[in-house]
């Protein structure tokens, strides 16, 4: 029997779950071709992400160097699955090729080529479900010409799709949504009219974009830790993936989050495409000030990017208690049949239970939360005479006036001296605008434990980053002392720790 590659591409169709029935149809029409099936080649437009399990999408024109079946170096649109079936017909692993439709196959005529000349070189013999594609052991003249014929106009017709998609999303921006997979944070509005489209806020969703805007911005905890603690609750993403730092750092920086939509315009003056941020026709989960000052710490470039977990604390007081011997800092240790302890980072002058030490520090932490005067305890303190929504309204107003005012200059309507001056009073406006949103918006360091809900309770809802920067903020130092005669199980006061200033 002729050994036979089935070739499946997934494009649109972005989940695995989209291959039902497809598999089967080609196996049956192989079935009645008297064909034997070699191997399942599933080409799926997603491509791996950062090692984390995520997937990003695969660019139809980006090309690397490639080895044609003529024996050329050439440049290629990467396919892997594509090129492995090249390289089962010149191997002689397989003497046919039954994909669903030619334009499946064929993505540019330089692909139609190369198959071309592989089926040529080698008598084999290529079909299609639809008819659109057969090339008869090693293709007649005739059945080569129509494949060629085929692959340009599919190829015409996917550019000319492209560019209609392209130059709408540009003329529809900030008016309607543009679809493809949802921002995490939004859903789209299905009510919504044509041209209209519009997202609505997903309130679970929101609460983690906004807590982790809050992790970042007020309590300065890592990117890491925050996509870990996501994963240990089970929190999930629009793609069902594990939750990573880049999963996570992307999600923060769309500019949906912010109610902003991204659209293209040209520059009066060079002609050049500048890409520009609009007002979105949906609501923003976080203010637009708030995201830009997010986006500035996420993309700043002496931030830390490095992926790996190593470093990311996983104990309450790790790298913030002190040895009480020395002084030096401490670090957990531990192993398959050992159990984890605090030691000292450089000195091994002391050795306690990690557990143990935690459970009392949070213990400690929890009753100080749950005393009377708890509920005023480092509270910000109130800024009257500040409405920072109805500043942060004006500030989204002159962002406009300045891009107003560059058009105004380009068309000739307003000179130099003028613009020059109209864009100062924007920023000496803005400015004080910001020097005012600083002061209103300073962060309450223990915000969740306001609403009367039992200390213990809150504590227990709290990932580890955030506990610890609980810790930090309530206590000064913690200092760790040798035990005293083993087996006496541990000893509170071994652990000595003193309250910050104010608590």
């Amino acid at each position: 029997m002729t050994a036979a590659d089935l070739y499946l591409r997934l494009s649109d169709a972005r989940l695995e779950e989209a291959l039902d029935g497809r598999e089967a149809k080609l196996r049956a029409r192989a079935g009645e071709l008297g064909w034997a099936v070699n191997e399942v080649i599933i080409e799926n437009d997603l491509m791996p992400g950062n090692g984390d399990g995520t997937l990003r999408p695969a660019s139809a024109w980006k090309r690397k160097k490639i080895t044609t079946p003529s024996g050329r170096v050439e440049l290629r649109t990467v396919r892997p699955g594509f090129r492995r079936v090249l390289d089962n017909l010149m191997a002689g692993r397989s003497r046919a090729v039954l994909a669903e439709d030619l334009d499946r196959v064929l993505r540019q005529p330089r692909d139609g080529e190369d198959l071309i000349d592989a089926v040529e070189m080698t008598g084999a013999t290529c079909k299609s479900l639809s008819g659109s594609l057969t090339l008869t052991e090693g293709g007649t003249n005739d059945e080569r010409y129509i494949a060629r014929i085929m692959a340009a106009t599919a190829s015409k017709s996917s550019a000319d799709t492209s560019r209609r998609v392209a130059a709408a999303r540009e003329r529809l921006a900030g008016k309607s949504y543009g679809g493809g997979r949802r921002p995490f944070g939004y859903r789209p509005d299905p009510g919504a009219p044509k041209y209209r489209k519009t997202l609505i806020v997903v309130p679970a969703e929101a609460a983690v974009i906004e807590a982790a805007a809050g992790d970042i911005l007020d309590r300065k905890i890592s990117l890491k830790a925050i996509a870990r603690d996501l994963r240990e609750r089970g929190e999930p993403t629009v793609t069902g993936t594990r939750w990573s730092a880049e999963t996570l750092r992307a999600v923060l920086l769309k500019p949906a989050v912010a109610g902003l939509a991204v659209a293209g315009e040209r520059d009066a003056g060079t002609g050049r495409r500048l890409q520009v941020l609009k007002d979105a026709p949906w609501e923003p989960i976080l203010e637009r000030d708030r995201w830009e000052r997010l986006r500035d710490v996420l993309t700043d470039p002496g931030r830390r990017t490095n992926t790996g977990n190593g470093n990311e604390p996983r104990w309450l007081v790790s790298g913030f208690a002190v040895c009480g011997v020395c002084g030096g800092r401490t670090r957990v240790a531990g192993g398959r049949n050992r159990a984890a302890a605090y030691i000292g980072a450089g000195c091994c002058h002391v050795r306690r239970t990690a557990r143990a030490v935690d459970d009392y520090i949070a213990g400690e932490v929890t009753g100080r939360l749950s005393e009377p005067d708890a509920v005023g305890l480092l509270r910000p303190a109130p800024r009257p005479g500040i409405d920072a929504r109805r500043l942060r309204a004006e500030a989204r107003k002159l962002r406009g006036r300045k891009t107003a005012q560059m058009r105004l200059h380009a068309a000739g309507d307003i000179d130099d001296a003028d613009l020059a001056a109209g864009m100062r009073a924007i920023r000496d406006r803005l400015a004080a605008i910001e020097s005012q949103l600083a002061a209103s918006d300073e962060a309450d360091p223990l915000a969740e434990f306001r609403d009367g809900r039992p200390a213990g309770a809150v504590w227990a809802e709290l990932g580890i980053a955030r506990r610890r920067a609980v810790v930090q903020t309530l206590i000064g130092a913690v200092v760790i002392k040798p035990a005293g005669r083993r087996g006496q199980g541990f000893d509170p006061a071994t652990v000595f720790y003193v309250w910050a200033e104010g608590v």
